[in-house]
């Protein structure tokens, strides 16, 4: 199965925090597939709340995501939707 790919710019004023990079780990540990995020070079699982927010996601800062496995394309849409949202999840 190839990975399904996204481009997203965070939405939310205050940028990836806390209550943002939880609710990221937790539907990548919804889902059967492994999702990675990509940011200036850097590349960080997703189910980790620490190395979510070691990627210092600021409000406008493009991000890719990358996921693999056999629920990846409706992880993708609750992912995409969480990063490009203008409020906290």
């Amino acid at each position: 199965m190839s990975p399904v790919t996204g481009s997203y710019i965070i939405g939310n004023a205050k940028g990836v925090h806390g209550r943002v990079a939880t609710k990221l780990a937790e539907i990548a540990l919804e889902f059967e597939a492994d999702v990675l995020l990509l940011h200036n070079g850097s590349q960080v699982n997703c189910d980790s709340i620490l190395d979510v927010l070691s990627m210092a996601l600021v409000h406008g800062s493009e991000v890719q995501v990358i996921l693999s496995g056999q629920q990846a394309q409706p992880a993708l849409v609750k992912i995409g939707a969480v990063l490009t949202a203008e409020n906290d999840p």
